[in-house]
């Protein structure tokens, strides 16, 4: 991965899939440069994934190239499920949609009653996040430490991560949709404007999914 040093706070800084620029992590300064991709491997470490997205078609959407640079970051640079929670929960201190375990902490307690049934007592919540921005509490995500819980009104679906083999990013409307194993009802989405965000959560699934399985994920 192409990188150098930022001009505003030293940071390492990395190539957007676009090609368009290089990106800052840390303050968010942008360089812009012009370079040709390699091939889909060159984004991410291909002894832990086959990869099957359609860069050129991906490319034009620009929310979605913003969650793949995020997801390209977390697993290239943070590399760890600890890093990477650390990165998500500094991203929520600002976000009222979106809740982890101390963190808009009443926005778990709310929902809990829906989703204790399935968690366990060691189990701890790592996102919550709401993609019913209106109807708040009705449709939202939690990502554990051991599973991916979905709400959607009084249908819930649960995906332990050692069951995920496939993501698929759908570029739903122009804007990033993680299907894990390819299904709709397990679907990160929504959260405001949260794109980076969304691409963090993708990466910690991989990871946790890496962590369970040793297995390679198909990213589709």
């Amino acid at each position: 991965m192409n990188t150098r040093k930022c001009p505003s706070c030293g940071g390492e800084m990395e190539l957007s899939i676009s090609n368009k620029c290089l990106i800052c992590p840390f303050c968010d300064t942008h360089i812009d440069v012009d370079i040709k991709d390699d091939d889909n491997t060159a984004l991410l470490d291909e002894k832990i994934f086959d990869f099957l997205w359609q860069l050129d078609s991906l490319k034009k959407y620009e929310k979605v190239v913003e969650g793949i640079d995020s997801m390209r970051y977390c697993l290239n640079n943070l590399k760890s499920t600890d890093s990477i929670i650390d990165f998500i929960r500094t991203a929520l201190i600002t976000d009222t949609d979106v809740a982890s375990e101390g963190i808009n902490q009443e926005r778990i307690d709310k929902i809990m009653p829906k989703i204790a049934s399935f968690i366990e007592p060691d189990e701890h919540i790592i996102v919550y996040g709401d993609v019913g921005i209106i109807s708040r509490g009705k449709e939202f995500f939690v990502i554990t430490d051991k599973r991916s819980i979905f709400v959607n009104g009084k249908k819930i679906n649960s995906i332990q991560h050692s069951e995920i083999s496939v993501i698929r990013l759908n570029p739903n409307g122009g804007y990033p949709r993680w299907l894990l194993n390819n299904h709709n009802e397990f679907a990160v989405f929504g959260i405001g404007t949260k794109y980076r965000l969304l691409g963090a959560i993708a990466a910690l699934i991989c990871l946790y999914s890496w962590d369970a399985r040793k297995e390679k994920i198909k990213l589709m």
